[in-house]
């Protein structure tokens, strides 16, 4: 049986360049070993004058948090 659900791993992580990078190499890492799972990114937390858009979106460069989402390919 497959999950296709989602997954929640963590929030509150900071949205910077180096969390970005870590969790891209991490995927690359899962893919390459042949892992059925990869880490979603969804941007949180909004920068003061913006607001979530439809379905809880958020642009990267209008979040201040990231939370991790752990998917199955």
């Amino acid at each position: 049986m497959t999950y296709r659900g989602y997954g929640h791993l963590t929030n509150r992580i900071p949205n910077n360049f180096v969390s970005r990078w870590l969790i891209k190499k991490a995927n690359v890492s899962m893919k390459k070993s042949g892992s059925m799972w990869r880490l979603k990114i969804r941007y949180r937390k909004p920068v003061d004058g913006v607001h979530y858009g439809f379905g809880g979106t958020l642009r990267r460069c209008n979040a201040k948090r990231i939370a991790l989402y752990l998917t199955s390919k």
